[in-house]
């Protein structure tokens, strides 16, 4: 909000008097004299205002008693008669003109009084102005924001659609000068281009889910299939914990102090099962050999699990068994159970509508 340097002026001489008075009142207090003195001023004041008023009523009082009235008839009067009335008007009105205003005396409390008053109407207004700008300001603020957001996310749809526009035009007018054979080898290639592009995307997800299985899935995919925590319960679990593995109430175990890693993954029958899962997805032994802990088996199943839907695309697979990689993708509303056959699963289509 600005405000004009004149009107900032004012308001600064003002309360610069209004401290100077105060200094000089703080200087040089009223004394009992100088009080009496004016209560008598007011006592003349009051006193000639009731003489004032008493005057005007007399006056008004005489006025009215007279024949000759100033009130001008408009209707069953004679011309030379209304004449008479408005210069009478006029007369009383060219007296009133020339006559002295009927002001109080230099010395008079009156006008200080009468401004007295007009500043308190005018400080007691401000403040009730000032409360209701207090409880109406925040909520301006916050519409003033929304419609600044709203105004720039107009703009960028505006600019986005011009681009988008001459984009549009350009290609037509290109299209125009070409021939249809042209037109294809154009459209083929944007094809190819857009495959590969779809290609290296797929390529960099597939790459960054493996990273997120591998350091933030596996261990907890781990726990719970040793009978810990579900997915999402417990964040970082240490290779010792699972090690250790979990009592009948979820709890983690202590970890043993001589123990051999391979020996607990043999004693284990659940993680057998698992390394027996592997051994048919993968064909081999070398991956068997290549799993050295319960996290890292954890993971080599998920991999699994997810190549396989991946390559089986909306159809389903077959679960040898239901383990934390497949319960998890079901509550992630990644994957599906068959309705009749809880031991077979499929990737949701997400994409079908885009398909079509």
């Amino acid at each position: 909000m600005s405000i004009d340097q004149e009107r900032l002026g004012k308001i600064r001489a003002f309360a610069h008097r209004g401290r100077t008075v105060e200094r000089q009142y703080e200087e040089d207090p009223l004394n009992v004299d100088a009080i009496q003195s004016y209560n008598r001023k007011l006592d003349d004041t009051i006193r000639s205002l009731q003489d004032h008023v008493q005057r005007q009523e007399d006056a008004l009082r005489q006025l009215r008693a007279s024949r000759q009235g100033l009130k001008i008839t408009s209707r069953g009067t004679e011309p030379a008669a209304r004449l008479a009335q408005v210069r009478r008007v006029k007369k009383a009105y060219d007296t009133l003109l020339q006559s002295e205003p009927d002001l109080p005396a230099p010395d008079s409390p009156l006008p200080c009084l009468i401004a007295l008053r007009e500043t308190s109407r005018v400080i007691s207004d401000s403040k009730a102005s000032i409360s209701s700008l207090r409880q109406t300001l925040p909520r301006d603020r916050q519409q003033l924001k929304a419609e600044r957001e709203d105004f720039e996310d107009a703009k960028r749809i505006h600019d986005g659609l011009e681009t988008r526009i001459q984009r549009i035009r350009h290609e037509q007018l290109e299209k125009s000068a070409k021939d249809p054979s042209e037109l294809a080898s154009d459209l083929v290639d944007s094809k190819r281009k857009r495959a590969r592009a779809l290609k290296n995307s797929s390529t960099n997800l597939k790459d960054a889910l493996d990273k997120f299985i591998d350091d933030h899935l596996a261990p907890q995919l781990a726990a719970e299939n040793l009978g810990g925590p579900i997915v999402g319960d417990a964040m970082d679990i240490p290779d010792s914990t699972l090690e250790a593995g979990y009592t009948s109430h979820g709890k983690p175990k202590k970890p043993k102090g001589t123990t051999t890693r391979h020996g607990d993954d043999d004693d284990d029958p659940r993680q057998q099962r698992i390394d027996n899962l592997f051994r048919r997805r993968q064909g081999g032994e070398e991956h068997e050999q290549a799993i050295t802990n319960k996290r890292e088996a954890a993971a080599a199943a998920m991999h699994a699990l997810v190549d396989s839907l991946l390559e089986a695309g909306t159809s389903y697979i077959d679960l040898p068994r239901e383990n934390a990689a497949s319960r998890f993708l079901v509550r992630a509303k990644v994957a599906q159970l068959h309705p009749r056959d809880a031991r077979r699963i499929r990737l949701i289509d997400f994409g079908r509508s885009f398909d079509d």
